[in-house]
């Protein structure tokens, strides 16, 4: 009955009612026949028209198996009782009901090699589906970010076996009360989402071992467990993956050992993602100390250049003036001349470098000062047109921002001056509510961007490579637009 609605819309469903139509109509029609011709008929010959319900039978056999073998020989009987009331009360020819139940139990002995064939076939398509559902989750476990594995990997495991909603859920290994962590939910609203979502606040779900069935919910629970060996907290997982059951489609065994493989690979999957963090937290905080450390190595520089290198010249450019002075007629004062002015020229150079390794006005002022003193410095020393703007009231950001940012801007004006054969450059410094952007537009050549980032070392690109990297380590995020004979656009964000 539960089919019913479906086969209504089948071909085959109506030849076979047709069949068993027009079989009784023609065994009602030769009985209505003999008895007004008043024929003695022999009884062999009374039971041909109920031995052709045979092949309406046996065709839904064929068709539909013992369902169809079953429903359609009672109606087969149903239809017979009839003609049996009517013309074969008084005499023993109401044997031929027997003939109905032969051929139908002919037809239910034909339909269980069917019947049997298709449960194999079922079996054999549903192993099939579901190994390839494992084998997808799998190839996304090892391709796709965790995110994008638990949304398709819930969605699929919906669409296969009928499910109103899947969670999954973690509990943060440093949380002494384990709490759970939805980490994903699909469909993600909806009353079957926040029955689940509900569900897994509890804390006491974690003690399951096995996939179960929390009692009156139709909701199934399956633990999401693993420990990687050798990798530590960050490798060991806890959590579960439960299920909203539909009414209509309860879970078998083989769904529920899917459902445990399923959460087996995503805990793998939870388990990678974190080590991957992990590592990546320790590189970006290698990356960082390293990053201080040339810093402060350039302060240093910076200021040894100041306060002893330069002075140093300074004083040997003066005791060679006073010494040229002395000589004052003499050929050799010509020469010490142009030595004081190349003395002079080379302490110009040093705080030059000094400012550029590590400008005071950095510290002293704040980053848009800084910024603006070397957007000065660029257009007094070359011919580019460099022009600054500042958007928005100016503040003081954490020291290692203010640093990278000046960093990029310093990199990126360095790269125009030398690289871009640019005409002009804008360098727009804008502070919203909570964050900063730099914007740098140049009128140069141009360059053709590569696909991935990791190219870039490849075309000869280092100095964006440390952009990006330096951008990465405080949170921001940087782009680059550019094409050949259209200039170079770059934008940085980062919070602030």
């Amino acid at each position: 009955m539960r089919n019913f609605p479906q086969r209504f819309h089948e071909r085959e469903f109506w030849i076979i009612q047709a069949g068993v139509l027009g079989v009784t109509a023609a065994h009602t029609l030769a009985e209505l026949w003999s008895e007004q011709a008043g024929l003695d008929v022999p009884a062999a010959l009374h039971h041909i028209p109920v031995i052709l319900y045979l092949g309406p039978i046996g065709y839904a056999s064929l068709r539909y198996g013992t369902e169809g073998a079953v429903l359609t020989g009672l109606l087969s009987a149903m239809l017979t009782v009839p003609n049996l009331l009517i013309w074969h009360r008084t005499d023993f020819e109401w044997l031929e009901l027997l003939y109905v139940v032969v051929i139908v139990a002919v037809g239910i002995v034909m339909s269980v090699p069917v019947e049997r064939e298709r449960l194999q076939r079922r079996r054999a398509e549903a192993t099939s589906q579901r190994l390839a559902l494992r084998d997808s989750i799998a190839t996304l476990t090892l391709t796709a970010d965790l995110a994008s594995t638990l949304d398709e990997t819930l969605r699929r495991l919906l669409d296969m076996l009928g499910l109103e909603a899947a969670c999954v859920a973690i509990a943060n290994p440093t949380d002494s009360e384990t709490e759970l962590t939805v980490l994903a939910c699909h469909p993600d609203e909806g009353r079957a989402g926040g029955e689940l979502t509900a569900c897994l606040s509890k804390q006491q779900l974690l003690g399951e071992r096995a996939p179960a069935t929390l009692p009156g919910m139709g909701i199934v629970v399956v633990p999401l467990t693993t420990d990687l060996p050798g990798s530590g907290p960050e490798g060991r997982v806890s959590g579960l993956m439960a299920a909203k059951v539909s009414p209509g489609r309860p879970l078998t065994e083989d769904d529920h050992r899917l459902l445990a493989g399923v959460a087996s690979h995503l805990a793998i999957a939870i388990a990678h993602e974190r080590l991957t963090e992990s590592e990546r937290n320790r590189l970006r905080s290698y990356a960082m100390l390293m990053t201080q450390a040339q810093e402060d190595e350039r302060k240093r520089i910076a200021r040894e250049l100041h306060d002893e290198a330069s002075q140093n010249v300074v004083v040997i450019r003066r005791r060679i003036a006073a010494l040229a002075a002395i000589l004052d007629d003499d050929p050799a004062a010509v020469e010490l001349g142009e030595l004081s002015d190349l003395a002079g020229q080379t302490v110009a150079e040093m705080r030059r470098f000094s400012r550029d390794l590590r400008p005071p006005t950095l510290d002293e002022l704040g980053l848009s000062s800084a910024l603006d003193q070397l957007v000065t410095q660029i257009s007094e020393r070359s011919a580019l047109a460099a022009q600054f703007r500042v958007t928005g009231p100016p503040r003081r950001l954490p020291i290692e921002t203010e640093l990278a940012v000046f960093r990029i801007g310093q990199a990126g004006l360095h790269n125009v001056e030398r690289h871009a054969a640019a005409n002009s450059v804008t360098i727009e410094l804008t502070f919203e509510a909570d964050r900063v952007r730099l914007e740098m537009i140049d009128d140069g050549c141009g360059f053709e961007l590569p696909q991935n980032l990791t190219e870039l070392p490849e075309a000869g690109k280092l100095g964006l490579i440390g952009m990006h990297e330096r951008a990465e380590l405080v949170g921001g995020k940087l782009q680059i637009f550019s094409r050949p004979n259209v200039g170079t656009r770059i934008l940085l964000e980062v919070p602030g």
